[in-house]
């Protein structure tokens, strides 16, 4: 991923931010769900499946039997739409966890997602499923999903492990298999970018939580990224957090690419100001929550308005608030184009 210098200057009338550029890739993304006709994302955007396929539990379902049917599903609808994926890997294995006993937790994502979210019992037999794994969406022609086209190179390894819903374990076990995921992807896909487990916005329990992580892990993932859940009263961070989670990572020296993999901006705040804000401030690619998130929902017309800033303004280099209300977006040939923001934005 080739990226440009991150440069600030402030003038009496404009405000200008010049943001790391993504070459060719697409701005914009979305949670998907594959069985939802309204989660299926946006052709030749970024699509993160979530929970999506790529669960232990649900791949390897019984000790050394592996079934791929779903998650190739997944891949090749992907592919069909011309999507980039953000594959997030989920190390529970029902099975697996049962066989030392450890204790049964409720599912965020219903009876389709492992009921045990501990730390896999043998991590050498998680490392089996993650070998096949990438080897299987690899691209390098050796063992390949029939018909891959479009290799998986971005690998999340897990989300919001602050949170209990999520992963049940203590901050060590959540590093132990984090940087045990990483070493091995990169060992088996030299290519790959690892993407860092979601936090779960910058409320004092995620800060905390990450404050004590990061520099433990800092040196494993290629991806800072960080969620932006509105509340049920439809309160907002501007900016989607991404000002403070980049002076978290400031404060531990962690100079990386900045991504919001799960965004949900509300009315009070500005769908779109929230999205430029957001990248200004550094943020690379933002992934829209989608119409099944919870808390309070996007209306119809900001979503149109989302839609449109992706399709109009997608692969821009950098983005100028000239004033209140305008900004400017340029574009590696030199061009340039600029949305009028209202109050509805």
């Amino acid at each position: 991923m080739k990226v440009a210098a991150r440069c600030s200057a402030i003038f009496i009338l404009a405000l200008t931010f010049c943001i790391d550029t993504l070459a060719a890739d697409s701005r914009f993304g979305s949670l998907t769900h594959i069985r939802d006709p309204d989660m299926r994302g946006q052709d030749g955007q970024w699509v993160r499946p979530h929970p999506g396929p790529f669960i232990w539990g649900s791949i390897e379902t019984v000790q050394g039997e592996f079934t791929w049917q779903f998650s190739d599903k997944v891949v090749s609808s992907a592919q069909d739409h011309k999507q980039k994926m953000l594959a997030t890997i989920w190390p529970f294995a029902n099975w697996e966890q049962q066989s030392c006993n450890r204790r049964k937790t409720q599912s965020p994502f219903g009876r389709r997602f492992p009921r045990f979210l501990s730390k896999p019992c043998s991590i050498d037999a998680y490392k089996e499923f993650l070998i096949k794994l990438i080897d299987r969406y690899d691209g390098d022609n050796n063992n390949d999903m029939p018909g891959l086209t479009s290799p998986i190179r971005y690998w999340e390894i897990m989300n919001e492990p602050e949170f209990e819903l999520f992963f049940r374990g203590s901050q060590q076990e959540f590093v132990d298999i984090f940087i045990s995921s990483s070493k091995l992807i990169r060992k088996q896909q030299p290519n790959a970018k690892i993407v860092m487990a979601g936090a779960a916005g910058m409320m004092r329990d995620s800060w905390r939580f990450w404050d004590e992580v990061l520099p433990q892990i800092k040196n494993y993932f290629d991806i800072a990224t960080v969620h932006h859940i509105a509340p049920p009263d439809g309160g907002c961070d501007r900016d989607l957090w991404v000002g403070e989670f980049a002076e978290l990572l400031k404060k531990h020296r962690i100079n990386k690419p900045i991504w919001v993999t799960e965004a949900q901006p509300t009315r009070s705040c500005g769908v779109v100001r929230s999205y430029i804000a957001a990248f200004a401030e550094g943020a690379e690619v933002i992934f829209d929550v989608g119409v099944r998130a919870p808390g309070q929902k996007m209306s119809k017309k900001d979503r149109q308005s989302l839609q449109q800033l992706g399709h109009e303004y997608d692969h821009f280099s950098s983005v100028s608030l000239v004033s209140p209300h305008t900004a400017r977006f340029l574009f590696d040939d030199g061009s340039e184009k600029i949305l009028e923001l209202n109050g509805a934005n």
